[in-house]
């Protein structure tokens, strides 16, 4: 009986020294997994703040495109600002060339080091962070949101940027039988209430998509031709700009200042430039109802009456008011501001044009 007892309690000796020895080798794996998350937490969330800092150089230099000591020299820059050593980032510009490289671009590549901390018992003491990030200027190529007022190119061109001008002349100056309306969506009365083609797409953007001229099908199918739409509108203009400045937040009421819509934009050289106060931009993640941001198509001439044109642009507008007369009878004046932008607008990028009106920058895949 007692032989039997010394076994047992020999048994139990051994087994708890395999419980020991079971629990030391647990408790490292715990620990070195819990050292490898933490490690690992840390390296992501430096990639994440270090492709961050990539697509803001990448935008920032692609704003100077495409010249490519501005792109270089805006990198340059930006890439001090979030405290990136220039040694450690490859800039690579390459130049627009038609048909297989429609836009000009600039690749950043940054590579940085990464300290670890608990995975230096295992002799890694660092790690390669890198980040890659990829950005084009072009020219919109066009899209729905258009109003149905255009400008014809030639008067565009000797317009000044952020002056004001008068857009949709009334029928006391018309010498074409048009005021500059066009039929996007359709021809119509011009009278809201009936779900009028002209009145909706004027008030809330026009629902066709619509090309500009000189962008390859690989964007959109262009270039549109639509008929001009004859007539004063007196109605349904009245009806849609009332409503445009009206449901504008106070916020969003004015062109510059306080309560600006525009700013100057600190990345151009370029006088009458302007950046959109982000929470006024209609087309991206507005923060307030900003309604007097309109796109309006550039087209090739006003004819007389009834007849086709073509959509060579897009020029971006600032609605001021309606004419001094109000928009009764035969008086019936849109007044605003034609601006340029280097930002996304919401149209669909195109073929990069240093002449045209308005160009935007974007992230692209590499």
């Amino acid at each position: 009986m007692l032989s039997i007892v010394r076994k047992l309690q020999g048994d139990l000796r051994r087994e708890q020294g395999q419980v020991l020895v079971v629990g030391v080798i647990l408790i490292g794996v715990l620990a070195g997994g819990a050292a490898i998350a933490v490690d690992t937490g840390s390296y992501m969330s430096h990639r994440r703040s270090l492709q961050n800092d990539a697509d803001a150089i990448a935008l920032a230099a692609s704003q100077g495109l495409p010249s490519e000591s501005e792109a270089t020299a805006l990198a340059n820059s930006w890439a001090a600002k979030n405290g990136i050593d220039t040694d450690n980032m490859t800039l690579t510009i390459t130049p627009q060339d038609l048909p297989n490289e429609p836009n000009p671009k600039v690749e950043v590549e940054l590579t940085a080091d990464h300290s670890l901390t608990f995975l230096r018992l295992l002799g890694s003491e660092n790690a390669d962070v890198n980040a890659d990030a990829v950005a084009i200027k072009t020219s919109p190529a066009g899209g729905d949101g258009v109003s149905p007022l255009s400008v014809e190119e030639e008067v565009l061109e000797g317009i000044g940027l952020g002056d004001e001008v008068v857009l949709k002349y009334d029928a006391n100056n018309i010498t074409q039988g048009n005021t500059s309306p066009i039929r996007i969506d359709g021809s119509g009365s011009g009278n809201c209430s009936t779900s009028d083609n002209y009145c909706t797409g004027l008030m809330l953007g026009a629902e066709t998509v619509v090309c500009a001229e000189g962008t390859d099908e690989t964007y959109c199918s262009g270039p549109s031709v639509v008929d001009t739409e004859p007539g004063n509108k007196v109605g349904g203009t009245r009806e849609a700009i009332t409503w445009r400045i009206n449901e504008t937040d106070v916020e969003c009421s004015e062109f510059e200042g306080a309560n600006g819509v525009f700013e100057d934009d600190p990345l151009s050289n370029e006088d009458g430039v302007y950046r959109i106060n982000p929470e006024c931009n209609p087309f991206i993640n507005n923060v307030y109802e900003s309604h007097r941001v309109m796109i309006i198509p550039v087209i090739d001439e006003l004819p007389n009456g009834s007849a086709p044109v073509t959509i060579v642009s897009f020029a971006l507008f600032y609605l001021e008011r309606v004419g001094d007369g109000g928009c009764t009878g035969n008086e019936c004046e849109v007044v605003g501001r034609f601006v340029t932008v280097n930002e996304n607008v919401g149209l669909l990028a195109g073929t990069f044009n240093e002449q045209a009106f308005n160009t935007f920058v974007r992230l692209v895949a590499n």
